[in-house]
């Protein structure tokens, strides 16, 4: 476990700090934003009628 969460901010750290990461490190980045981000939006959010 710890192992990754050190690759999680290593991979962050490279893509928004850095910006020199590579496609997987972008994914992972990505992946670790888009997750929270859609899970609040489905249950906090209103669809339409």
């Amino acid at each position: 476990m710890k192992t990754l969460i050190n690759t999680i901010k290593n991979d962050l750290y490279r893509v928004f700090v850095k910006g020199d990461a590579d496609t997987v490190q972008m994914a992972h980045a990505y992946f670790v934003l888009a997750v929270p981000a859609l899970a609040l939006l489905f249950t906090f959010g209103k669809f339409p009628v």
